[in-house]
């Protein structure tokens, strides 16, 4: 597969049957994640039509004809557990979508399902892991604000106005949500996610975040903006 007929990008990340990673990418500048990365999984999704594929473009920066090249599915005995990594690409509609409902003609990738405890080495499992911190660096801004739309119903003015948001129906798996989250999120790069953002409450009320990071502790609240 040629790089210049990659259209989308799927990643995931499972650790036995818990997904601890799912984002997609596409060229046409859709754009979806649910997860950080880490378990316990963060079950909020979210998906924005952004029209814009610097996301996409950003990304296959990465990414060189020699991998797209490879195609390896490396499968091995489980033991104790299970680690799926998968790095896929698609491209080539035959059915004139270039989104969720396209009809792919053309893929390739990289899946390494291992045991935990795998002596298994390849520089493609390095990549595949690289590519996952990659992308959710270049999306952890917009998914701190699908996380924000989902638990305080705040929406952020930096989202695209087709943003699409699924979150957990109980308060109590909200809750588990908001922990796992902020456990897994970086401390760091955290104020970076909300500077010069206006979030707007169901009444168009424009708010501004404040953040408290002591350590490993975070604790946010919403105020007013001032006009």
């Amino acid at each position: 597969m040629d790089k210049s007929e990659v259209e989308y990008v799927l990643i995931t990340v499972k650790s036995g049957t818990e997904e601890a990673l799912n984002i997609k990418i596409y060229k046409n500048g859709i754009l979806a994640r649910r997860g950080c990365g880490g378990l316990p999984g963060v079950t909020i999704a979210g998906m924005s039509f952004t029209q814009d594929s610097s996301y996409f473009d950003q990304l296959m920066q990465s990414v060189s004809q020699q991998i797209l090249d490879e195609n390896i599915n490396h499968e091995e005995e489980i033991k104790t557990g299970s680690l799926e990594y998968i790095v896929a690409f698609y491209g080539v509609s035959a059915n004139g979508d270039q989104g969720e409902r396209a009809e792919w003609t053309k893929s390739t990738g990289l899946r390494f399902f291992m045991d935990e405890g795998t002596s298994f080495r390849h520089n493609l499992l390095g990549f595949a892991d690289g590519f996952a911190i990659e992308a959710m660096k270049l999306t952890n801004s917009w998914y701190f604000d699908v996380v924000m739309l989902a638990l305080d119903d705040m929406r952020s003015d930096a989202l695209p106005e087709q943003t699409l948001v699924n979150a957990a129906k109980t308060e109590e798996a909200l809750v588990k949500d908001f922990q796992s989250y902020f456990e897994q999120i970086s401390k760091k790069e955290l104020p970076e996610f909300v500077k010069g953002k206006t979030y707007r409450d169901n009444s168009g009320q424009p708010h501004e975040i404040a953040l408290e990071i002591e350590g490993q502790s975070i604790s946010y609240r919403f105020g007013l903006k001032a006009s």
